[in-house]
């Protein structure tokens, strides 16, 4: 039997248990509530189970459940799926009877498996499993006991190789799409209705192998009632067409009688064509001059999706300068093949677009110069560098076609006509490495290396050519103290460099029966930076050892100057890059120098984040309290809807798993950069360029070539 939700047996009998909100947690001694089911029946306990879990959802989560997807948006969410999973299958199937082997027989089976898999993924979850009792099932739906065996063998694969449920990105699209909030209980039901979808997309194999198509009758009717209605042929007035012209050229129209008198000369001794000419669409005989990018139909419809997610916070301004970025890329290769209507768009355009990804320097996007550069220049400059610079990594180009995938989505749900075979699933890039070999572990000797540089036990100065030489001063710093932090807080670098002054902060709280003081961090979004997504928003404890070597003393110094940014010393008044670019150019060199193999073992700044969720690993640190520590969502739905962050109190022993490599350092009086002192302007800032520059305040650039990508 499959096992029950927030159900434990403990000896012969079953108890319930749930973990506490936070305001009811804070009031109690455990967070943690369990009551006995007084049974040994697991059916009972199951029924009894339930009950508890629907009045607790109705007293702990009201919010939740008053904001869940109605049925009417559930059944959206299944018609999108649907539509568009049964569409993939049919063009598989299409293509695979082009073989010279095709088998219908076998593909009719593995549709039958792939059904069966998402049946009890829908039902189950993603912990879903073929018991004795699925196989009973199964096998009185006529599969044969080597089909149960494949189905128990797909299940197991795709949950080790972690495919078997739907990116939570793609789930708060549907989710938005619908018009519903995309809170982790609607992700739940939407991952539901996309299993539902998907296994009874699977069973209508009879529609690809056997011709079996319901719809065909009514299709047939409707094409000879407007056959019968058709007007005989017949000489239309002279009108006039656009000709798209590249985006830099002038507007050129040309009358349709001019057209057709070049054409029949060129095509005087050509033969005879069986098909007449196509009539162009109304909306395409109404437009009389090439549009310019700004008014293609691609464009316009994009600024609508963006709009909607921002109005409904889904998209931050990052995200909606990306969609931006590659809309109206899109459509400068649109517009410099002649397409403008969305039904000319067809599969072989994402192909094109992705030739381009591969044509374009790596470091395409980072100017504000590539929004105005025509494709030709773009590829110009992508050709003029060295293979190793040119293309964009897979992950860029696979959130570009995701994002265009919500356009595109978003186009077909206002009733435009796309292209049915555009399947965006085939121009995502496989990574070529497994993500946890991308960037090394820091080992604690290469931490300890770090914090005995100069910077940290005594430099000649504070300048970007003093901080590697040994002398007798100790600055407070970003340098300094992110650097620590990155360490014992396992946080992004954008997250530590982006602290407010009123992020820093404090509670009082009873630990072992005594009350004391925990300083902790907020992680949120603000105006000083934005953060990576919903999980992101957490609270970390501060260790001790921050505090030991004086970071709170340090705040309240910054505090009391009147800055708003606990590290001032990373913002320049004159460029919008990321706060944490600053710290990599300070950094990098003593990285470098700290561990001189660096690049070979793939060691970068981000390396301590993976160090740090490493060693809670290792110390034996449930997944789901590394999880809340380091601002990822739950990897189940118990873990993310059906509970809240775990308390400070109980995260410092976790925190304290932390290998120290610090003990050697010892705490200075505060001493902050002189600039920051006199609240003067930055050294490193530099004037603002035009408006056609490279963009604001650019840095000069410390990366050496051959170095790794700021991480």
């Amino acid at each position: 039997m499959p096992a029950i939700p927030h159900v434990v047996r403990r000896g012969a009998f079953y108890y319930w248990r749930r973990r506490l909100p936070s305001a009811l947690a804070e009031s109690r001694n455990s967070a943690t509530l369990i009551l006995g089911l007084r049974t040994s029946n697991p059916g009972r306990a199951r029924f009894l189970a339930g009950q508890i879990s629907a009045l607790a959802d109705r007293c702990f989560f009201p919010a939740a459940m008053t904001s869940r997807l109605s049925q009417q948006q559930i059944q959206k969410v299944f018609r999108i799926v649907f539509t568009q999973h049964l569409d993939k299958l049919e063009a598989v199937a299409a293509r695979e009877r082009t073989e010279n082997d095709f088998d219908p027989e076998k593909s009719r089976r593995s549709e039958r498996v792939m059904g069966h898999v998402y049946r009890l993924l829908e039902t189950r979850g993603r912990a879903a499993a073929v018991d004795e009792r699925s196989a009973a099932q199964m096998a009185a739906q006529g599969m044969r006991p080597d089909e149960i065996a494949e189905i128990a063998f797909m299940l197991d694969l795709m949950q080790r190789q972690n495919v078997s449920a739907e990116k939570q990105e793609r789930l708060a699209t549907l989710v938005a799409e619908v018009g519903g909030e995309p809170n982790p209980m609607n992700l739940a039901l939407a991952q539901e209705t996309v299993y539902r979808a998907f296994a009874e997309a699977n069973f209508q194999s009879e529609r690809r192998h056997d011709g079996v198509r319901v719809e065909i009758e009514k299709t047939i009717a409707d094409i000879l009632k407007d056959h019968a209605k058709a007007p005989h042929d017949s000489v239309g007035h002279a009108e006039t067409r656009p000709v798209v012209a590249p985006l830099a050229s002038s507007p050129i129209v040309v009358p349709r009688e001019a057209t057709a008198t070049v054409e029949g000369a060129r095509n005087e001794h050509a033969p005879p064509s069986a098909d007449p000419a196509p009539t162009p669409s109304p909306a395409k005989a109404a437009r009389t001059k090439p549009l310019s990018l700004d008014e293609h139909p691609f464009v316009v419809l994009a600024e609508g999706v963006i709009q909607k997610n921002a109005d409904a916070k889904a998209w931050d301004t990052k995200s909606q300068r990306q969609v931006r970025q590659i809309s109206r890329l899109f459509a400068r290769l649109l517009l410099e093949q002649g397409v403008v209507e969305f039904e000319d768009i067809h599969q072989k355009h994402l192909g094109d677009l992705d030739d381009l990804f591969g044509a374009v320097a790596k470091s395409y996007g980072r100017s504000p110069r590539d929004n105005h550069r025509t494709l030709d220049q773009l590829r110009a400059i992508g050709a003029a560098k060295p293979p190793s610079e040119r293309g964009l990594v897979a992950g860029t180009v696979n959130r570009h076609f995701s994002f265009l995938g919500q356009v595109l989505a978003h186009i077909r749900s206002r009733g435009h006509k796309l292209d049915r075979d555009i399947d965006m699933t085939l121009m995502r890039r496989k990574s070529t490495e497994r993500g946890r070999k991308k960037r090394g572990l820091l080992t604690e000797a290469d931490a300890g290396a770090i914090f005995r540089l100069a910077f940290f036990i005594g430099c000649a100065g504070w300048k970007d050519d003093e901080i590697l030489i040994p002398g007798p001063h100790v600055f407070h710093r970003a340098l300094y103290f992110a650097t620590l932090m990155l360490h014992y807080t396992g946080a992004r670098r954008e997250e530590i460099c982006g602290l407010s002054v009123r992020d820093v902060a404090y509670v009082d709280t009873v630990i072992d029966g005594k009350l004391q003081r925990l300083h902790y961090i907020k992680i949120r979004t603000s105006e000083i930076r934005r953060i990576k997504n919903l999980y992101s928003e957490r609270s970390v404890v501060l260790h001790p050892e921050l505090i030991r070597l004086g970071f709170l003393d340090y705040v309240a110094a910054v505090r009391a100057l009147g800055y708003e940014m606990v590290f001032p010393d990373l913002k320049s008044p004159t460029s919008s890059s990321p706060l944490g670019d600053r710290l990599y150019d300070e950094l990098i060199d003593g990285l470098h120098q700290a561990i001189p193999d660096a690049k070979e073992r793939k060691k970068v700044i981000h390396s301590m984040r993976k160090s740090f969720g490493n060693s809670l690993k290792q110390k034996g640190i449930h997944s789901e309290i590394r999880s809340d520590i380091m601002g990822h969502s739950g990897a189940t739905p118990t873990e993310e809807i059906y509970c809240d962050a775990i308390a400070l109190a109980n995260m410092l022993p976790s925190i304290m798993k932390i290998p120290i490599v610090t003990a050697h350092l010892q705490p200075h009086p505060i001493r902050l950069l002189p600039w920051v002192q006199d609240k003067l302007r930055p050294p490193f800032s530099r004037k603002r360029r035009g408006t056609d520059g490279a963009g604001p305040g650019r840095r000069r650039a410390r990366k050496t070539k051959g170095a790794p990508d700021r991480s």
